[in-house]
């Protein structure tokens, strides 16, 4: 085996075995863990062709696994625990999409709800559960708004390890739910709000070895990552302008900084900056950073003033979340990266994907925030026209129907007849 990863603390600098490690929290300050790996060195050209080597077939089934060097490089293959995620759409957005923009911007949209369980949780859970595996864990459980509730039930099952989910009664869609038990889980529910049930969580790690399939276990963020080495290799390793994501728990904010930084690191130019979009009935990291000074913030500033807020109602129901646990690391990405915050309203967000449908594109109401959340940064010229932007389309809207159910009740022609004469007639034909 090559040598292990470890996890390194990102106040102090505390490191720890990633295989032993139980608690996720740095015994010396109660930091968060970034995972960091020994790589390789090579040239960037190097580094492209031994992945541009490794095309979607049978022998290389994950577009999250291809990167392996750069995720998870030690992690023996037998460990490895893929259901062909990774391998998703990257498309420019259509002239719907384009027209209620109303500015010009070269946007594409990586439909990461194209995912094996219809969400972006599947290119960090791959990850996380192989990690888990390696290091001879029998239990998972996780906190969740949804989605990461059923990649995780996924991967375990496919790993032959037990899992448990806590969600909030009442909060969750449907289709999530169904998703969650059919896949296996043992699912629990509390009468309270994610914020609620991921302390729950914390405690049952700290307090009772849980070991968690959250973001709080930073081996979820490592095949996040994949979001810009994919984008990047689609490009001819050129990278995008903008990154696009909506923030919920704040894993995806921060495994495309990460990834960025990676890059830069080892030679890239990777200069993409990171447009987080909120909601405006979760907004935590808006707010602060808004009342920090924007896009002049620093860093500090911004963890200054950063405070958990009061969740309300929203369609983005997987971003009802009042106090991210990376809160932390999406602040550090957004500094780094030169990037920015904005946030929107449901209104705005129910337009963006029923702009987005009708180019062919049923996306979930996250990806409507950060869609409207372009648009919001257009109009404030926070991106600047033809700037190109990756949006990151992070769950399918069929796991979110709710919102969108008069959609199917409207506009419908109920024929009084079968003659086809009559359908003709209603056609204008």
């Amino acid at each position: 085996m090559e040598m292990e990863s470890l996890l390194k603390c990102m106040n102090c600098g505390h490191t720890t075995s990633i295989l032993q490690e139980r608690l996720f929290r740095c015994p010396k300050c109660s930091g968060l863990y970034d995972v960091q790996h020994n790589i390789p060195k090579r040239t960037p050209q190097n580094w492209m062709e031994l992945f541009d080597s490794r095309p979607h077939s049978a022998q290389e089934p994950s577009g999250v696994w291809r990167f392996k060097e750069w995720i998870m490089p030690f992690l023996p293959k037998e460990d490895i625990v893929t259901l062909g995620e990774g391998i998703v759409p990257i498309v420019p957005i259509g002239a719907n999409l384009k027209l209620w923009l109303g500015k010009p911007c070269d946007a594409w949209l990586i439909m990461e709800g194209k995912s094996p369980t219809n969400s972006f949780k599947d290119f960090g859970m791959t990850v996380l559960v192989s990690v888990a595996k390696a290091a001879g864990i029998k239990t998972l459980v996780c906190a969740s708004t949804g989605d990461t509730s059923a990649s995780l039930a996924a991967y375990t099952g496919k790993a032959g390890i037990k899992c448990a989910v806590i969600l909030p009664s009442g909060k969750i869609t449907p289709e999530q739910i169904l998703q969650a038990k059919i896949l296996g889980a043992t699912v629990i529910t509390l009468p309270g709000s994610f914020d609620d049930c991921m302390q729950v969580l914390q405690n049952l790690v700290s307090d009772y070895g849980a070991y968690p399939g959250n973001s709080l276990n930073p081996a979820r963020i490592e095949g996040h990552q994949s979001t810009v080495f994919l984008t990047a290799q689609f490009f001819g390793w050129k990278f995008p302008d903008w990154f696009v994501n909506p923030v919920g728990n704040g894993s995806d904010c921060s495994s495309i900084g990460k990834a960025l930084r990676l890059m830069k690191s080892i030679g890239f130019k990777a200069e993409s900056r990171i447009l987080g979009s909120q909601s405006e009935a979760a907004n935590p990291l808006f707010t602060s950073w808004q009342k920090s000074g924007g896009i002049k913030t620093t860093r500090e500033k911004w963890e200054t003033f950063y405070n958990p807020t009061h969740v309300g109602e929203t369609i983005a129901t997987a971003m009802r979340i009042g106090n991210p646990v990376s809160y932390l690391k999406v602040i550090r990405e957004i500094i780094a990266s030169n990037g920015g915050m904005t946030q929107v309203s449901d209104q705005e967000a129910r337009e963006a994907v029923l702009a987005c449908a009708l180019d062919g594109h049923f996306v979930c109401p996250q990806s409507g925030v950060a869609l409207a959340g372009l648009k919001r940064a257009l109009n404030d010229r926070i991106i600047k026209p033809r700037e190109r932007v990756v949006v990151v389309s992070t769950a399918d809207g069929l796991k979110f129907t709710k919102p969108f159910q008069h959609c199917s009740e409207e506009n419908i022609i109920n024929a009084p007849d079968c003659h086809t004469k009559t359908i003709a007639e209603i056609l204008n034909l």
